[in-house]
């Protein structure tokens, strides 16, 4: 472990068996967001802890056994020494329970005082719910996570793989590089959440989905994403690897300014776009 650790040999990532194969839920003339919606939730899809075995030759677990939906490794990435985290939505339903974002806001405190980069892969349709969760302080873990990203002294990269959901991804992706998956989306809440808001019906998330502008050609035209990458793992992990390359600290806060500022003008944004 120690040798692992140190980046003397490597220790390769075993990544959990996905289960078989669904065909995506949703009509073939379904609006486009939903079809995204189906495509980033459908069954087989490979999640966070598959394409971080990909992408990593070396994973030496921090806290092993904390919250198996959302774990934190010394790593290496492209021969790059890293602490990685990464999400798994076919464990507890993919929602991170507090524990979980607590070991991953140490592993990202750890890589700044170690000067390592920071590499997390995204997959979640929000953290755990409910007043176990509540009283266990998810609120404020997930807080103090999205903080320690914004303010990590070290380049980070966030890849969205599937569902980025709430501030259970968000907490995960305030990072200089955030890439997405053609077939991912990611959005403040899910299609039901907002439809109960919106339209007093969760049915209704099919029509409300539009309306997030959460596909990733959204979000990559509104700036909130650098990039879409095709959704198969060798085109995923390539781009990680060359985002790793590229990324430099304090780029989270420019694409965030120059987002805001594009708004703010009225610039061109996507189609439908309000």
């Amino acid at each position: 472990w120690v040798r692992a650790a140190l980046g003397l040999e490597d220790r390769p990532l075993l990544a959990p068996s996905l289960p078989p194969d669904e065909p995506v839920a949703c009509a073939p003339d379904a609006d486009p967001a939903w079809q995204a919606v189906a495509s980033a939730r459908r069954v087989g899809r490979p999640t966070g802890i598959t394409v971080a075995a990909a992408a990593t030759s070396s994973w030496v677990e921090l806290g092993a056994g904390t919250d198996p939906a959302l774990r934190t490794a010394l790593a290496t990435v492209g021969g790059r020494r890293v602490v990685a985290v990464a999400m798994d939505r076919y464990v507890g339903a993919g929602q991170p329970g507090p524990d979980g974002y607590r070991l991953a806001c140490r592993g990202i405190e750890l890589a700044g005082r170690c000067g390592l980069p920071v590499v997390t892969f995204v997959d979640t349709p929000g953290a755990q719910l409910g007043s176990a969760a509540e009283n266990a302080g998810i609120a404020r873990a997930i807080a103090e996570t999205h903080a320690a990203m914004a303010a990590a002294p070290v380049p980070t990269v966030a890849v969205c793989v599937g569902e980025g959901g709430s501030g259970g991804a968000q907490a995960l992706s305030a990072a200089d590089r955030l890439l997405i998956q053609e077939g991912a989306i990611f959005s403040v809440i899910g299609p039901e959440g907002a439809a109960a808001i919106l339209e007093r019906d969760a049915s209704r998330a099919e029509a409300v989905a539009p309306l997030l502008r959460l596909t990733a050609a959204d979000l990559v035209g509104f700036g909130i994403a650098d990039a879409s990458v095709s959704d198969g793992l060798g085109a995923t992990v390539d781009a990680v690897v060359a985002a790793l390359g590229e990324a430099r600290t304090g780029d989270r806060a420019r694409r965030l300014d120059a987002a805001t500022e594009a708004w703010l003008r009225g610039d061109e944004r996507p189609s439908g776009g309000h």
